[in-house]
């Protein structure tokens, strides 16, 4: 039988991080984090992740104590958006990051260097599949592995917001209460739209308007200030979460989740917005739990992936 081994990769804009999963594990000493030279030209960049792919190929052999073993290797990745997910195609602008590869088909341009090498890193990773996902949903996904018989909205809370709808493991992009593709972050709430508000943004401008935001403060000082009973601060993360609940209820009451689940390093504050918006969402009897392995989880659910794309032939 052969071993499905998945070559997974996290980019962003600074780090691009990287593990391989074999046959639904994951490899904890595979985990390696790599710069994404995500600002320089096109060739720069694809040459970084084919130098990615063949590192991670050769130590993936290199610990084998059989390394007769007979492979069916995948390559997945989290790409930040704007992307053309389905067809490989990145539309990433603005962002001083990935603008050189704007509008190319990144899953041809892979191919093709693959294609080209005499290496047999290369030749064997020609045959790989490759996708690519929305990292907030691939995050979701590897939280469903806990929860498979749930129904729940994940959101991950950082520099902005990403979100995904999940039913029993599967991934829901349309239905009632569910935005197009299951994304949260442009949805109209208040006087912008949800991305303003729950990101890091969002609890930098709250803290302005207590007037809790003080000479190189940001998110993680902010809740240490709250925390050490700074009344402000305090207040910054109490609004945060009535106001999240505010967000999340007209979805909830459509969608009708059992259960909320939250990631990303805001959530890591969760103490001291969570009261708030436990009260605020009591009457939808919903739970609400908290993962720290983001990371974890995305490497587990583009392994996920895989699994559910073979299994629907």
């Amino acid at each position: 039988m052969k071993s499905k081994t998945v070559l997974a990769l996290d980019v962003g804009g600074t780090f691009i991080k990287t593990c391989i999963v074999e046959n639904g594990v994951l490899l904890a000493e595979s985990r390696k984090q790599f710069p994404a030279l995500a600002d320089q030209d096109a060739n720069t960049i694809i040459d970084q992740f084919m130098t990615i792919f063949k590192l991670q190929y050769e130590f993936y052999y290199s610990s084998l104590t059989n390394n007769e073993v007979d492979n069916e290797w995948h390559i997945g990745i989290a790409f930040p958006g704007p992307f053309d997910y389905s067809q490989g195609i990145s539309y990433v602008q603005g962002l001083s990051k990935f603008e050189a590869i704007y509008g190319m088909n990144v899953k041809k341009l892979f191919q093709e260097r693959f294609q080209k090498s005499n290496e047999q890193w290369a030749k064997d990773l020609l045959h790989a599949d490759i996708l690519f996902a929305n990292d907030a949903g691939l995050f979701a996904l590897g939280v469903s592995i806990q929860f498979p018989q749930d129904r729940f909205i994940s959101l991950t809370l950082g520099t902005g917001l990403g979100s995904a709808f999940i039913d029993h493991s599967r991934m829901i992009e349309q239905g009632p209460g569910v935005p197009p593709n299951g994304w949260l972050y442009n949805e109209q709430y208040r006087d912008g739209v949800v991305d303003d508000a729950f990101s890091r943004r969002g609890i930098l401008q709250l803290a302005k308007d207590f007037d809790a935001l003080g000479p190189g403060m940001d998110v993680k000082e902010i809740a240490e200030s709250a925390r050490l009973g700074n009344g402000r601060c305090r207040e910054v993360f109490l609004e945060f979460g009535k106001r999240l609940a505010e967000m999340l209820t007209p979805y909830i009451t459509a969608y009708k989740p059992n259960s909320i689940i939250l990631g990303g390093q805001i959530s890591k504050s969760y103490d001291l917005f969570g009261p708030t918006l436990q009260l605020h969402l009591s009457s939808n009897h919903v739970q609400i739990h908290t993962s720290e392995n983001l990371l974890e989880n995305t490497f587990l659910g583009i392994s996920r992936m895989f699994e559910q794309r073979e299994a629907q032939g």
